[in-house]
This record gives structure tokens, C-alpha cells and sequence, in this order.
């Protein structure tokens, strides 16, 4: 088995610059909203691994007469990377020179068989299936580079926009688990810090399953889980707050339900507004309202929400509990043994 190569130069850096700004141009082609851009792979604060792969292609590879190579041909796939954006390059042209390679005719059958063949080894969760593309040319020609990573974005784009697209206008089908398919993203490197932050390993767990449901158009679980999240985190929040030598758990049932946290906010130190009760009342509705009768649009769209919503409690809420100071509670024992 060959290893990819990491392409880490200048030429990396602007095949990597070159193939994203020509994707999120192709992006806005479509008349992409900002609450749509979940919908695509590379936007926001997301980060890929680019892999491509030289290989043999039976049709317009070679020149017999002239005995030269008249394009090179590579394969091309991007994978989820939590960090950064890389580029990886290997060559199997030799390992795909044979008939068997040679008459199969899409990229994901080209991708299947290099991986069955063991010439490569990759996370076969973490591959976006719309990048799966393939390019004739030059791959490391700065002179090309543009011609190069335009056509591919074009593709990638172009088949992000129509997956996501036929999803979100049907209803949801009832189906098993699939070992992959991602179509949609979440803006993880947000979230993460967010983890990181609340450091509850049960409630990592639990938002994490949350966001594999999402990733997996699985709706209705992964609103039913958010709504458990953001439980919660208001749990998380009134212990704090607890732990500071406020009463926040006083009164708080042993089995709590969405309606017992809203009360227990509307006391101090939180006091929440009518409005922000509302506003918690309106997100416990939408985690009630998640069918498979709505469309897979209207699913993930109050899952949007529901992902919306936590991220405001933790900002506007959780943020508060752990910076606000411990109650001095000495101090009311002394006033009283001076009265």
C-alpha cells in the first residue's frame, strides 16, 4: 500500500487558495442565503483534506503514435478535517494500468476499486460523496492551476447543489442507517469550542449523536436528542449557578420536564424576560414538531433551529453561569449578628 504525500509548499498553498475562492464563487452563483450555507461542504469555518490521485485512464491518456502522455489523468476526493485545509497527492498510475481498472466509467466506482485494492487507505466516513470528481491535465503546473481547480469546484458545487436540492423538496424516506452519506454540515469547529468549554463528557456524547443524526438526515432523531441537549444545558447552566451558592436546583423535580427548567429560570439570578421565555417555549415546540410527515426541508430546517437555539444558550446563558462570582454568604450572617 503507498502512502499519500502531503503537499506542503507554496504550490499548496495556492491550489488550496485557487480551489476554494473559485468554489464559493460558484456558490454564489446559485443565490446561496447564509442559513443555507450549511447545505455545502467547504463554507464557513469548515475545513477539508484534498486528495488527488494520478491514474490510468484507457481513453485519452496516452498517444501511441507520438509515444508521450497528452494530459494526465487524476482522480479527486475531499474529506471532513477538523482543523485545517491540506492537499495530499499519490500516483497509482502504474497500480490502475490494467483492463479491470480500465472498464469501470465513474469516479466512484474508479475510488471504490483503488480502496478494495488496498492502494490506499482513507476513512471512508469522512469523504464527501459530491467530491468525488475527476480532471484531465496538469496537476502541478502553477501555469494551469486556475483552469484546474475552477473546473473542479464547478463540479463539486454543482453536485452539492443538486443532491441537497433533490433531499430537501421530497419527504424523508424510512431507511436504516447508511455507513456514509454526507450531504449536509455542520460548522463543527463552532461547536467544538462550545464542548470544550462545558467539558461534560455526557453531554459531548450526546450532542455529538445528535450531530452524526443530522449528517445522516436522520430528523426526527436528531431534533428528539437536541431537545435532550438542551435540557440539558439548562440543567448545566442552573448548576452553576448552584455551585456559586445561588438555590437554582431548589424546587427542581427529580425527573424534569422542558416546562420544570423554565420555571427554574425564571427565577434569580437568571430572571428571564417573557420574551426569552417564549423564545424558550418556541424551541420546545419546534423539537415536538419534527415529523416524517414535513418535507425533508422543513425537517432540517427546525433542526437548523434547534442548533440555533443551543448555541444562544450557551452564549447568552452558560457564558453568564460560569463567570458570575460566588455568592459571599458571610455576609449576611454577620449583618444579622450585629443588628
Amino acid at each position: 500500500m503507498k502512502e499519500f504525500k502531503l503537499v506542503d509548499s507554496d504550490y499548496s498553498e495556492k491550489f488550496i487558495t485557487s480551489l476554494h475562492d473559485y468554489y464559493l464563487k460558484r456558490i454564489t452563483f446559485y443565490e446561496t442565503k447564509n442559513k443555507d450555507l450549511s447545505k455545502f461542504s467547504w463554507t464557513e469555518n469548515k475545513h477539508v483534506s484534498l486528495y488527488v490521485i494520478k491514474s490510468y485512464n484507457d481513453t485519452f491518456s496516452y498517444n501511441e503514435v507520438n509515444n508521450i502522455f497528452t494530459s494526465d489523468y487524476y482522480l479527486f476526493f475531499a474529506t471532513v478535517n477538523e482543523t485545517k485545509n491540506q492537499l495530499f497527492y499519490i500516483d497509482l498510475y502504474d497500480e490502475t494500468n490494467n483492463y479491470t481498472y480500465a472498464k469501470l466509467y465513474s469516479e466512484p466506482q474508479y475510488l471504490s476499486w483503488i480502496m478494495s485494492e488496498k492502494h490506499i487507505h482513507v476513512d471512508v466516513n469522512k469523504i464527501i460523496n459530491s467530491s468525488i470528481l475527476s480532471k484531465f491535465g496538469r496537476f502541478y503546473d502553477d501555469a494551469s492551476i486556475d483552469s484546474f481547480t475552477s473546473s473542479l469546484s464547478k463540479q463539486w458545487v454543482d453536485k452539492e447543489y443538486e443532491s441537497t436540492l433533490k433531499n430537501l423538496s421530497e419527504p424523508t424516506v424510512i431507511t436504516s442507517f447508511p455507513e456514509t452519506n454526507k450531504q449536509f454540515f455542520i460548522d463543527r469547529y463552532h461547536f467544538d469550542k462550545m464542548l470544550n468549554t462545558i467539558n461534560s463528557s455526557q453531554f459531548t456524547d450526546e450532542f455529538n449523536q445528535c450531530l452524526y443524526a443530522y449528517e445522516h438526515e436522520k430528523w426526527f432523531l436528531c431534533a428528539a436528542g437536541l431537545g435532550s441537549c438542551l435540557e440539558h444545558l439548562m440543567f448545566l447552566v442552573l448548576k452553576n449557578y448552584n455551585d456559586k451558592g445561588y438555590k437554582t436546583l431548589k424546587g427542581l423535580p427529580k425527573n424534569p420536564t422542558a416546562h420544570n427548567y423554565i420555571i427554574q429560570f425564571r427565577q434569580p439570578p437568571i430572571s428571564i424576560s417573557s420574551r426569552q421565555e417564549t423564545f424558550f417555549n418556541i424551541l420546545f415546540m419546534v423539537r415536538n414538531a419534527v415529523d416524517h410527515h414535513n418535507t425533508g426541508k422543513t425537517q432540517k430546517e427546525l433542526c437548523d433551529l434547534l442548533l440555533d437555539g443551543i448555541s444562544d444558550l450557551y452564549n447568552d446563558y452558560y457564558s453568564s453561569s460560569i463567570l458570575v462570582e460566588k455568592i459571599q454568604i458571610m455576609t449576611s450572617v454577620y449583618s444579622k449578628f450585629f443588628e
